[in-house]
């Protein structure tokens, strides 16, 4: 998710060797994002508005006379594509220059730093797409990317260099990380990280994964998928996961969601059912009142 996308915007991802990138649908993190965050039961709630003919025929909304709220996590299409620059520095400068993007000295050390250490960059530009030609909503939904590259490891760099619109002292966002390896896997650091998931892929179950998915896939075998939801350390800007002996299952538990049902009645409407009740009872009154003194007189 990303915020404050009124324009085209680029991301920079450093991969340990030369990176094939393409860009993927969003079936693959659907699969796995039903795995890490299963949907517990549903819950609905109601919530009773009342509002006033009289003011809405009274007032306008500022703009326009349609009102059309739009929720702040939108995410409408968007259109993104790769290219791999490699781990010299002339060639992300021409593609920054090009694209009209620019860096903050902190990331471009960041990115010298890793370039030094034979990373490659590879560069995604981003373009959202306007809805109905409004303006693009201020958080967005990015792109799946898929980086192919060889490994010796699992490994991935989780530093978040400091950004020029960012406050100096503000904490940078928490960073989940999942892998599918052939062996239970924990990551390399000075304190013990505890997976919030961890559990057994069967070899159909990893084909069937791979289907989601349009580049080749050669694990084919049975495996475990592991998940760490980690807070990002400045000094720690590497995440490499070694093989480690194999823990119980861990699965979280499912999250219930939640649909609201909304009911807007009329203040009006509402005046007049109390009129009419008021009415209808006096009328019943009246009409008791009447047959009491007819039986009296007879």
């Amino acid at each position: 998710m990303f915020s404050g996308t009124a324009r085209p915007f680029g991301i920079l991802i450093p991969t340990p060797g030369p990176t094939e990138v393409s860009i993927q649908t969003d079936r693959l993190a659907r699969a796995i994002h039903q795995r890490l965050h299963p949907k517990g039961p549903e819950r609905s709630t109601l919530d009773v508005q009342f509002i006033s003919w009289t003011s809405d025929c009274a007032l306008r909304h500022v703009g326009d006379i349609s009102h059309t709220t739009q929720s702040s996590t939108a995410s409408p299409s968007t259109r993104a594509e790769g290219h791999h620059l490699g781990n010299a520095p002339e060639p992300v400068h021409d593609w920054m220059l090009k694209q009209g993007f620019t860096l903050s000295p902190a990331q471009s050390q960041w990115i010298r730093s890793l370039q030094a250490s034979g990373w490659s960059i590879t560069a995604v530009k981003v373009q959202p797409q306007k809805p109905d030609g409004q303006a693009p909503p201020s958080r967005l939904k990015g792109p799946v990317i898929a980086l192919t590259h060889p490994a010796e490891e699992p490994v991935f760099a989780s530093g978040h260099p400091p950004f020029a619109l960012r406050a100096e002292k503000s904490v940078p966002p928490p960073l989940e990380v999942a892998v599918l390896t052939e062996w239970a896997v924990s990551i390399e650091s000075l304190y013990a990280e505890m997976p919030f998931y961890a559990d057994m892929i069967s070899g159909s179950e990893t084909a069937r994964l791979s289907t989601e998915s349009s580049r080749p896939w050669s694990f084919r075998r049975d495996g475990t998928l592991t998940a760490f939801h980690i807070d990002r350390d400045a000094s720690s800007p590497i995440l490499r996961f070694i093989p480690t002996d194999p823990r119980p299952t861990i699965r979280p538990t499912p999250e219930s969601t939640v649909r609201p049902h909304h009911l807007r009645i009329p203040l009006e409407l509402l005046l007049l059912g109390v009129v009419f009740g008021i009415y209808g009872l006096t009328r019943v009154w009246r009409s008791g009142k009447h047959n009491y003194s007819s039986k009296i007189i007879e």
